[in-house]
């Protein structure tokens, strides 16, 4: 009887092990592909830090 209960903790670990690694690949997969050069170039950066550095300048 208790051979019986055992082995089914063994496979709820077991399915517990097996979809934490599905979900570490699926992970890594998207870090892997993730699009990095979607950001704005430096010169955009700079432009709109100095509009937003007028901007609220002027409310002073």
């Amino acid at each position: 009887m208790r051979g019986g209960a055992m082995t089914g903790l063994s496979l709820v670990i077991c399915g517990a092990i097996g979809v934490g690694c599905l979900a570490m690949l699926f992970l890594l997969h998207e870090l892997k592909n993730a699009p990095y050069d979607d950001g704005l170039e430096p010169e955009q950066v700079v432009s709109e830090l100095e509009k937003q550095r007028l901007r609220y300048r002027s409310l002073d």
